[in-house]
């Protein structure tokens, strides 16, 4: 019986701010699919198939071109996401290159006015209004036992039957494998405002790297302080109430740093996006334009050398963040006063470690070219 492929895009901090209802989503409609149809659905859900953390990207990349639908989860922070866009990108520009829209199935979670500008600025956003989403912004506060709840998940699973009905019968005609090797040709125009929007990213994304590691010591700190005098209180059979006076005065502290952090974050992961799109087009090109011409290989090797030094002084800039990231769901739970500022923390610094991932991936993708181990060979003769 064979299985059919799905991929689940959405934004790892809006799933912890809802405590894990979109990716429970993605279960629910599986397997709701399941019993509509008795086949096997496969969804991309990260979180579940992937280590958190790892190099998730190029097994993405792998499988999006044979993926039979795909299904964002829209908020204002999917857009600010480098991951999310790409992703939408790559898949919705090559369902509408085959005229099966269908494929593409938004789930609009989060509404928000930016969406429905007029002009509308941003490419991404105008692209998903075209196609038909679900509207979700009330049913994300259903009780996923009642019968609203049920009876919505059900009928995107019904949307997939017929999307997957669809992509089979273009699949069978050829179209799709037409369509794919189409929409992977580069437009040389779009390409160079690409590379233009990198120039222009690069240097705020670098200083923001720079602030989010100033503003993390501040909170380390903080958070240091606050365990000493806990410590203390406790040593000295101080009652509870000292203690959670020590934890509402940490919350007071947390509460402009960690809203610094979830600006920070949202500004990485904007930045980032202009960034990752411009890196990609240079290394995508590379191994052609050495072909073409043998001297170019040296100012791509250089290119790659920058590159690796940013990633490698953005791991440690950002690297306290993932542990951080791990400690803060006990503290979350200790104090009411701390939950507030500690979940715009969280917010803020899951979008970090996402975006670290990208760049994680550029090295993956320079590894794939080949092209700095001719250089070392040539060398060595």
């Amino acid at each position: 019986m064979a299985v059919i492929d799905g991929f689940w895009s959405y934004v790892h901090a809006d799933d912890d701010a809802e405590t894990g209802r979109i990716a429970q989503l993605a279960r629910d409609v599986a397997s709701q699919f399941e019993m509509l149809t008795g086949e096997p659905v496969q969804l991309f859900l990260d979180r579940d198939n992937l280590v958190w953390g790892d190099d998730w990207r190029p097994r993405i990349d792998e499988s999006l071109s044979s993926i039979a639908f795909f299904m964002p989860i829209i908020t204002p922070r999917y857009f600010q996401s480098a991951e999310c866009r790409r992703e939408l990108n790559f898949f919705a520009r090559n369902a509408e290159k085959l005229g099966i829209k269908e494929l593409v199935l938004p789930i609009l979670y989060v509404d928000f006015a930016n969406l429905h500008s007029e002009p509308q600025t941003d490419d991404l956003m105008a692209m998903v209004t075209r196609f038909q989403w679900v509207n979700w912004t009330d049913l994300r506060f259903a009780d996923p036992s009642s019968g609203d709840y049920k009876r919505a998940v059900s009928g995107l699973a019904e949307r997939l039957v017929a999307a997957n009905a669809m992509a089979d019968k273009a699949a069978a005609d050829g179209s799709v494998l037409a369509g794919i090797e189409a929409a992977e040709d580069l437009d040389e125009s779009g390409t160079l405002d690409k590379l233009g929007l990198m120039e222009d990213a690069l240097p705020d994304l670098s200083e923001t790297i720079i602030a989010v590691g100033q503003t993390i010591e501040d909170i380390g700190n903080a958070m240091a302080s606050a365990t000493t005098d806990i410590e203390a209180q406790n040593a000295a059979g101080a009652a509870i109430a000292a203690r959670l006076t020590v934890a509402r005065q940490l919350a007071q502290k947390l509460k402009a740093p960690a809203e610094e952090i979830r600006d920070y974050g949202n500004r990485f992961a904007s930045r980032l996006h202009d960034v990752d799109e411009g890196v990609r087009v240079i290394i995508q090109r590379a191994p052609v334009e050495v072909s073409e011409n043998p001297e170019a290989r040296e100012e791509f090797v250089q290119f790659f050398s920058t590159v690796r030094t940013m990633v490698a002084q953005s791991e440690i800039g950002l690297g306290a963040v993932k542990s951080m990231v791990d400690a803060l769901s006990p503290l979350e739970k200790s104090s009411r006063d701390l939950r507030a500022p500690i979940r715009t923390l969280r917010e803020g610094l899951t979008l970090l470690v996402e975006g670290l991932s990208v760049m994680k991936a550029w090295i993956v993708l320079i590894d794939e070219t080949g092209l700095e181990n001719i250089q070392e060979a040539q060398i060595s003769s």
